[in-house]
């Protein structure tokens, strides 16, 4: 009996160590197929729509219509692309990490558990 409580510890911290490698696996595919497949890394929905409509500014009391030249409208549009393009350096960024961190984090779990549970018996 005492030497059951500690292989079905083993055991169980190898599933959860095979259940990240599983997810980092995952996120890895994503990653790559995001790479290759797409000109621009998808986001996951539609930013550039969002570059379409500018804000308009509140008005001030007395004030019934805003002034906005065109060139204004094409420099917050502009800026607008910009962030999207940055968010979407970010998010590679992010997915990057996350798959060779669930992945990496799996492997030392899984080794290390199934190591030790392998041995015990």
């Amino acid at each position: 009996m005492q030497k059951i409580i500690p292989t079905i510890y083993f055991y169980l911290l190898s599933a959860v160590g095979m259940v990240l490698i599983i997810i980092g696996l995952f996120n890895s595919t994503h990653y790559i197929v995001g790479v290759t497949a797409y000109d621009k890394y998808p986001l996951g929905y539609s930013p550039e729509s969002r570059c379409e409509f500018t804000p308009k500014p509140v008005l001030l009391e007395g004030q019934t219509e805003v002034e906005s030249s065109p060139e204004d409208l094409q420099k917050s549009k502009d800026e607008c692309l910009k962030s999207v393009e940055e968010e979407r350096r970010n998010k590679k960024v992010d997915d990057l990490e996350k798959s060779i961190t669930f992945t990496a984090i799996g492997l030392l779990v899984f080794g290390a558990h199934f190591y030790f549970a392998r041995r015990r018996e």
